[in-house]
């Protein structure tokens, strides 16, 4: 609620403000009239002082208070500062009277009061202003053959106001010398001009008189005695026309019955016309003696189709007194008339155009000739008449035909001759002679400079300057430059001595034309000039399109094809190649027509370019369409350095990594590739384990060197079993030295210590080790027993068997003189004396060197032979691999 109170009183404190300094600004309201405003004249002379008087209602007491001087005239609707003549104020009455000038023929004049921002009106009325009727002129008054005068006048200058135009029209006695009777009068605007009154008597006097009457005066025009055949316009004539020779036709008419007395009162007039289009041609007749009246046409074309008509006026002879003339009567209806045919006038005009022959001695020649024009040929063509000729004999007829053209083969080496006529029903025409020349003289005409220019959109001016010789005729072909010569392309011929022509046949805006000139003499072809153009250009019918040629982090370059001929619309002059980064304002570059590349340079690198392009020519440009290009990130050089880089350090890193691999090639095979010794193939002693059996006897490892263990000065060997072929097992015994030797260099090769467990009773004694015999085993079980002694028992001896040890002891027996029992490597239950079948010691074996699947003890010991001479011996059990 409170915001519909208050937008009103915001509304009208601005148009209050701006109308403070221009009362005349302000916006009237529609609010019921409270004053009145009259105007004195409401019909004023342009230019004349009205009076206005504009007066405030006693009823609006809520516009008291008002003075005349604040009434706000507009006429209108634009504000008008009127001098005041009177101005009264009193009893809430306001009343003004301005003078105001007529300067406009119509005008609204109102009158308004300020009042609380807002003008009221008080008033309007409007006014007419104009001139009274002047130079008012009767120009002609007509009768009809039929009973009634048609008069015309001239209302003189404009008045601005309704005018009332008022034609009296009375039959006098004599010439005009006193009235017989009111004719009749008619009223008429000033828009139609004329008015017409029915009389029933032409052959009498009539007095004219015209008036002119507006609001602000009146005129009239001078007044007229006429007699009524005076100004008389007769009917059309019957016309009739035939033609009996080929350059005349005869015309006879009758003039309109009961009109005339005899045909002799009237005077004639005759036109034709080629009824192709051809302006008419009048003929006047004298005067016509007898009746039916008659009139021969000559000097026209031979079979040609005429349109005649004719007209009539009365001979005024008898009321010269009268100010009015006779009139011309219409045209009669058109009659046609076609003249007889005669042989025609000129030859048809003949060309050739050469082809590819078959044979290399002979041509190809097809024959063209176009149709005669109707003003030559005078008559219709029946036939064509081709002779041929060659040099030193007589022309012999080739062919008759209705055709235009004729192909045939003649030798190239003799020059041959053509002649060629037209025949209608009167005869042949003329012959029109075509000469070839034998061989290479056809092939040297004279050069004949040729300028074209437009003559219009469709037609095309060709100049030249005659050439040395009497050119008789010439020949014109063009046809689009962008295709050869053949039947598709135009032709001209034009007899006489000239040096221009207009050609307008076939001829398009839009496309370029190659046209050649033929000079021709005696029907050879002397001089030969060419030259290209547009009739029109237009804007070409296609851009090109664009391609990326090269692309850098800054730089863009971008080529596009050539418009073929048929699509340019004419000379290409330039084309603008307009680009735009992204994030940046559009730009653009022009280059010549010629060019067909551009660089675009000063890009940031890895942006979105858009390029676009548009041709243009003299009569308007194409656009094309738009191109999408991101720039590279690295230039070539950046890109190829960092690949040079990384290819360097790649060889470089190979090249470490081949020396690295020269150099330490035992370290990297045994790291990478472990050797995996085949049992059948590798020493025992290779395959010592990384830690013996510990025990409590066992010595413990030095650090970084290698352990021995020596025993007495009594020999000792060491015995190798494994399980052949068929589950035969077999031993081997080798001395104390060579186990030894082939521990110690186990001990190099994985560089690990050799830890020795000591049966009972050994003694470690540095220097010496047990030593062994290298034997070469399958991949199955190995058991080592080692034993005092001096030579091991033969293979077929029966071996003792070794102590049973408890599972739970943690080593080897510590009897001595006794053998020493193993596990084989996988840990499974051994069948012998040593273990019973499912038990295991508390302490694992480790692995022999690098082999992962073999596991034993090495043990040396000292002491006695067994007693009963038996050496110790252990049972060994399969192992699977």
């Amino acid at each position: 609620m409170w915001l519909n109170v208050m937008l009103p009183w915001m509304f009208s404190f601005g148009i209050s403000r701006s109308g403070a300094n221009s009362p005349g600004s302000r916006i009237p309201t529609p609010q019921p009239s409270c004053g009145m405003l009259s105007l004195h004249p409401p019909v004023a002379s342009l230019g004349a002082p009205l009076m206005a008087s504009c007066s405030l209602d006693p009823s609006c007491q809520q516009m008291g208070h008002a003075r005349p001087s604040d009434i706000v005239w507009r006429l209108n609707g634009e504000s008008r500062q009127l001098p005041l003549s009177q101005g009264a104020a009193r009893n809430g009455t306001v009343a003004a009277v301005a003078v105001l000038r007529a300067e406009w023929p119509r005008g609204e004049l109102s009158c308004y009061l300020p009042h609380r921002s807002h003008l009221h009106l008080l008033g309007t009325a409007e006014y007419q202003a104009g001139v009274p009727p002047g130079g008012l002129r009767v120009e002609r008054c007509v009768s009809f053959w039929g009973g009634n005068i048609t008069c015309y006048w001239d209302p003189g200058p404009e008045t601005y106001l309704p005018t009332t135009y008022t034609l009296h029209i009375t039959e006098e006695a004599g010439q005009c010398l006193w009235e017989v009777r009111e004719a009749g009068t008619c009223v008429s605007s000033r828009e139609s001009r004329s008015c017409t009154i029915p009389v029933e008597n032409l052959f009498a006097s009539f007095r004219v008189r015209l008036t002119a009457v507006n609001p602000l005066g009146q005129a009239s025009a001078a007044g007229q005695c006429v007699h009524g055949m005076s100004i008389v316009k007769l009917s059309p004539p019957e016309l009739s026309a035939t033609a009996n020779r080929s350059d005349c036709f005869h015309v006879a008419w009758r003039p309109p019955s009961e009109e005339l007395l005899q045909v002799t009162d009237a005077q004639y007039e005759l036109r034709y016309r080629d009824v192709e289009g051809a302006p008419w041609r009048q003929v006047e007749v004298p005067g016509a003696e007898a009746e039916p009246a008659s009139k021969a046409v000559c000097g026209v074309s031979p079979f040609t189709n005429y349109s005649v008509q004719a007209r009539a006026r009365y001979r005024n002879v008898a009321f010269r007194w009268s100010q009015g003339s006779p009139s011309w009567s219409a045209w009669s209806p058109e009659r046609f008339v076609r003249t007889l045919p005669t042989a025609p006038s000129r030859g048809p005009a003949l060309w050739r155009r050469l082809a590819r022959p078959a044979a290399a001695d002979r041509n190809e020649i097809t024959l063209l000739w176009k149709p005669l024009k109707p003003q030559d040929a005078n008559g219709r063509i029946l036939t064509y008449r081709l002779r041929w000729q060659q040099r030193g004999q007589p022309a012999a007829l080739e062919r008759l035909t209705r055709s235009l053209h004729y192909t045939l083969e003649l030798p190239a080496s003799e020059e041959h001759t053509f002649l060629l006529t037209a025949t209608n029903a009167a005869g042949e025409s003329p012959a029109t002679k075509l000469r070839l020349p034998a061989g290479p003289a056809q092939a040297v005409p004279l050069p004949l400079p040729v300028l074209v220019s437009p003559e219009s959109d469709r037609s095309l001016l060709l100049q030249w300057d005659p050439p040395g010789f009497a050119a008789p005729a010439y020949v014109f072909e063009w046809g689009w430059a962008w295709e050869t010569r053949g039947p598709n392309s135009s032709w001209h011929y034009e007899p006489g001595n000239i040096s221009r022509v207009v050609l307008a046949e076939a001829i398009e805006p839009g496309y370029l034309y190659s046209l050649t000139v033929f000079a021709l003499s005696d029907g050879a072809v002397r001089a030969v000039g060419s030259a290209s153009a547009y009739s029109k250009q237009i804007a070409p019918f296609r851009a090109p399109t664009l391609h990326p040629s090269r692309i850098w982090p800054t730089q863009v370059e971008v080529h596009w094809e050539e418009i073929p001929l048929e699509e340019r619309g004419g000379f290409i002059r330039n084309y603008t190649i307009s680009y735009q980064e992204q994030g940046k304002g559009a730009q653009a570059l022009v280059v010549n027509g010629s060019v067909r590349r551009c660089l675009i340079a000063g890009l940031a690198p890895d942006s979105v370019l858009r390029v676009g392009i548009s041709a243009s020519n003299d009569g308007g440009s194409a656009q094309g369409s738009v191109l999408t290009i991101r720039t590279r990130s690295l230039d070539d050089d950046t890109v190829e350095l960092l690949l040079s880089s990384l290819c360097m350090g790649l060889v470089a890193l190979l090249l470490a990594a081949a020396l690295a691999c020269v150099l330490k090639h035992p370290l990297i095979r045994g790291s990478l590739w472990p050797q995996v010794p085949d049992p059948a193939k590798s020493h025992l002693a290779s395959w010592l384990p990384q830690q013996m059996w510990p025990g409590p006897r066992t010595v413990p490892a030095e650090q970084g060197g290698r352990q021995r263990a020596r025993v007495s000065d009594s020999p000792s060997h060491a015995l190798v079993c494994g399980r052949q072929d068929k589950g035969v097992t077999t031993c081997k015994s080798f001395p104390e030295a060579a186990w030894a030797a082939e521990a110690s260099s186990a001990g190099d090769k994985y560089r690990q210590p050799l830890q020795t467990i000591f049966a009972p009773g050994d003694v470690a004694t540095p220097g010496r080790c047990p030593t062994g015999s290298r034997s070469k085993v399958e991949y199955s079980a190995v058991i080592v027993w080692v034993y005092p002694g001096g030579t091991p028992p033969s293979s077929g001896a029966a071996w003792p068997l070794c102590t049973p040890q408890s599972p739970e002891s943690t080593g080897p027996s510590q009897e001595p003189g006794r053998g020493v029992c193993f596990q084989n490597p996988s840990y499974e239950a051994l069948d012998g004396p040593c273990w019973r079948s499912g038990q295991q010691p508390d302490a694992g074996v480790a692995s022999l060197g690098a082999f992962p699947l073999l596991r034993t003890v090495v043990a040396e010991g000292s002491g006695d032979p067994h007693p009963n001479g038996d050496h110790p011996g252990c049972t060994s059990s399969p192992v699977a691999p």
